[in-house]
């Protein structure tokens, strides 16, 4: 497991919190509770019991490091959650204490509180998707409108109005995040089974108890067994990967427009976020980082779970165990990107002046396609590259404006006239 130190880097309190150690003690034990007042109004044990069991279901009775050091042995943390929970009901009634964890198996408690922790979770997510759309539509009204350079490979292409990145970056992490939520609401259902998938310990009133135990958890049920069939975990997963790839991206675009050398953005910074240990002059796109840095983990986290798939028959062997540490690493760094593009997006500072005049230091270039098209017309399209490709060439090692050079071609001013020259410069 990552340092605690390394871990807030990457992800929020609110979902650290969620994924604890005591939190998810603590939707386990929740699990145990419903289950034992689901039994109960099903008649199979007495409400006095469940409410004996339920009393003790509380993660204050129970030491994590003894659950933690004692799990190494059974391979899960059920075993020792449940013996512990069986001695706490035995000190009131010993009776009650062998109603406890009925019918159920290690992997309906670990299963239903991985999923109770990412409902929680994704509630979480979604208030940073809010920021994040919220932000961009204000940038989009405040400086949409603004022309810019368009760059593609890196260089100088044609220009664009900066709403076209805006728009693409918000766009983008909504479509994200619809995935999220569509897969989130097939994945997020009850896990109950009992050793096998049968519900066989409870025999006819199986279903009934799982019912209750649903309505009782505010979770759905699904309609066949699934916990050796994990693909709508993993698709919920991928959706958050696609989602952090989106906030990657917009980190990178921001990144490199905040390069000393183009300057046409800036992360919000003060005396303090993004300095330099070595170079005083320097402030880091410290969101920009945390963004990007999800971007290049997430997916081989999530090929973790891809590989992990084919499941054993009716309990997997390796497989299971390895989403315990994998899904939550997920749900915590997409938090921890989703918050830093937040913040970055409704703190971006805009140097409209910069973008002006970045677009002017090309001397006209990014207007050559739009001259070429047009010479294309009189006399076709490779013999109008070549005159402007001269053009273009002639511009950059005289530092001359495009329209000058172009001017004095006698090749090209015999097939273009002056005004139909002025408006091909001009920006639209």
């Amino acid at each position: 497991m990552t340092s605690q130190i390394f871990r807030r880097l990457t992800t929020t309190p609110d979902v650290m919190k969620i994924f604890s150690d005591t939190a998810m003690v603590q939707a386990m034990l929740d699990f145990e509770k419903a289950l034992a007042v689901s039994e109960a109004k099903c008649k199979i044990f007495d409400e006095g019991f469940a409410e004996i069991i339920g009393s003790n279901c509380n993660v204050e009775k129970f030491s994590i490091a003894d659950l933690s050091d004692k799990s190494v042995d059974h391979g899960t943390i059920v075993v020792p959650l449940v013996r512990r929970l069986i001695q706490l009901v035995a000190s009131s009634d010993k009776s009650a204490s062998g109603w406890v964890h009925f019918g159920a198996t290690s992997q309906d408690v670990i299963d239903t509180a991985m999923v109770m922790q990412l409902k929680k979770a994704i509630k979480v997510l979604k208030k940073d998707i809010l920021r994040i759309d919220s932000a961009l539509s204000t940038l989009i009204e405040k400086y949409g409108d603004q022309v810019m350079i368009g760059r593609t490979l890196l260089q100088p292409s044609v220009p664009i109005k900066f709403e076209q990145k805006l728009s693409g970056w918000r766009s983008a992490i909504s479509r994200s995040w619809d995935r999220v939520e569509k897969s989130a609401s097939e994945a997020l259902l009850l896990q109950f089974g009992g050793a096998a998938g049968n519900l066989s310990a409870l025999g006819v009133d199986g279903e009934k108890v799982r019912k209750v135990l649903s309505n009782l958890l505010n979770l759905d049920m699904s309609n066949e067994v699934w916990h050796v069939h994990r693909d709508r975990f993993v698709a919920l997963c991928s959706s958050l990967s696609i989602l952090v790839g989106a906030l990657g991206k917009t980190a990178l675009d921001i990144s490199l427009l905040m390069q000393f050398e183009v300057s046409e953005v800036f992360e919000k910074t003060n005396l303090e976020r993004g300095r330099s240990s070595a170079m005083p002059h320097k402030r880091n796109p410290v969101g920009c980082l945390i963004a990007l840095s999800a971007a290049k983990r997430v997916p081989h986290l999530l090929a973790t779970l891809v590989d992990a798939m084919p499941h054993e028959h009716e309990r997997a062997l390796g497989g299971w165990q390895v989403e315990w540490v994998t899904i939550p690493d997920i749900v915590e760094t997409t938090a921890g990107s989703l918050a830093a593009i937040a913040g970055l997006c409704e703190n971006l500072e805009i140097d409209q002046e910069k973008m002006k005049n970045n677009l002017d230091s090309l001397n006209g270039l990014f207007m050559s396609e739009k001259v070429m098209l047009e010479l294309s017309k009189k006399i076709g399209k490779e013999q109008a590259s070549q005159i402007i490709s001269e053009a273009c060439s002639a511009s950059i090692s005289k530092n001359q404006h495009l329209k000058d050079v172009l001017q004095e071609d006698i090749r090209f001013m015999k097939l273009i006239d002056q005004s139909t020259l002025d408006k091909l410069m001009l920006l639209e």
